[in-house]
């Protein structure tokens, strides 16, 4: 199946990995930096996924503009087990600057830090840790303020009344987390309407798909669920589809990748929620320079990005379509 060709991203080394390569990025060596512009490292949450891909097109847009060279460096999935030993060897080289959009809000704390040890300014994209003093700013899209737009989306088509979901991918990410609490937020504002059940996918459509399938199955009169990232609405839409309720329960999805793209034109998602990476990596170099350029006042410590919502009823107009993720990187 198409799933079983795309990375995912789950946690599978041990914690006692992510400690040890924690440990030795402490004692990492200090590498002089060259003469010119300095490097900027940008670390995505995944290199495989079209919305990092679509945020290093826009940081290595920004970075060529600007005449700064840029690092693109990543795990092929999802985690802290993956992320932090690419740090260890960015460390290594003595970047400029750090742009990093972290795997998980805590386990990625002791590795920043050492960056910051390093005098080397840290910016997180996309994703955040809990300890925002170690950075110099946070770009992320408003996910709040997405979970809501889901809710509503949902409620429009239920009459605001009925059971719906949440498929989320697990606890611990900054993102998800606030899309969910958007979400559970505008929901309570229908008195009545009522979330049946919240589930976890681990970043897996497949399992995304199976724990559709048990709501379904639970909850015959399910009216809507949200897919808080692309793999928990891939997974909810074709279950969706698999159970013949396709119209009878509704599909709100998070991103725009071109699988989902798919499913809203077919109108299998009803609704996505776009977020904008390219403006996210663009935005992160152009704070980066700043505060390497001695204008670190001038960068904001926290950014939100509105984010855009597309339908199948406009899936197909250019306006929407030019936010849909990319999955070419720029050289």
């Amino acid at each position: 199946m198409l799933w079983q060709k795309r990375a995912t991203r789950n946690r599978a080394a041990p914690l006692a990995r992510t400690i040890l390569a924690a440990a030795a990025i402490a004692v990492a060596p200090t590498v002089a930096r060259a003469a010119g512009p300095a490097t900027l490292a940008l670390v995505p949450g995944i290199t495989t996924d079209a919305f990092y891909i679509t945020m290093q097109r826009g940081a290595a847009a920004e970075a060529k503009k600007l005449g700064y060279p840029l690092i693109w460096q990543g795990g092929a999935s999802f985690s802290p087990e993956t992320q932090i030993p690419v740090l260890q060897a960015l460390l290594a080289k003595q970047p400029g600057a750090l742009m990093i959009a972290p795997t998980d809000t805590t386990a990625l704390i002791n590795p920043i830090r050492q960056f910051v040890q390093a005098h080397i300014p840290v910016i997180s994209v996309d994703t955040t840790i809990t300890d925002a003093s170690l950075l110099q700013s946070q770009i992320t899209s408003n996910n709040t303020q997405g979970g809501e737009a889901a809710a509503n989306a949902i409620a429009a088509f239920a009459h605001q009344t009925g059971e719906v979901a949440v498929i989320n991918v697990k606890p611990g990410i900054s993102t998800t987390d606030e899309r969910q609490k958007g979400f559970l937020a505008a929901i309570a504002k229908y008195p009545n309407m009522k979330v049946a059940a919240i589930e976890y996918d681990d970043d897996s459509p497949t399992n995304a798909f199976t724990e559709t399938q048990l709501l379904l199955l639970k909850y015959p009169k399910l009216k809507g669920i949200f897919g808080t990232n692309v793999f928990s609405a891939e997974g909810v839409g074709k279950a969706v589809v698999a159970a013949g309720k396709k119209g009878n329960v509704d599909v709100v999805g998070y991103d725009a990748e071109p699988d989902e793209v798919n499913l809203l034109k077919q109108g299998v998602i009803t609704t996505l929620i776009i977020q904008q990476p390219a403006r996210e990596g663009s935005l992160a170099v152009q704070y980066a320079v700043d505060i390497l350029s001695g204008k670190a006042s001038a960068v904001p410590k926290t950014i939100q990005l509105d984010n855009v919502v597309a339908t199948t009823a406009t899936a197909n107009d250019p306006n929407v379509a030019q936010y849909f993720y990319q999955t070419q990187t720029l050289p």
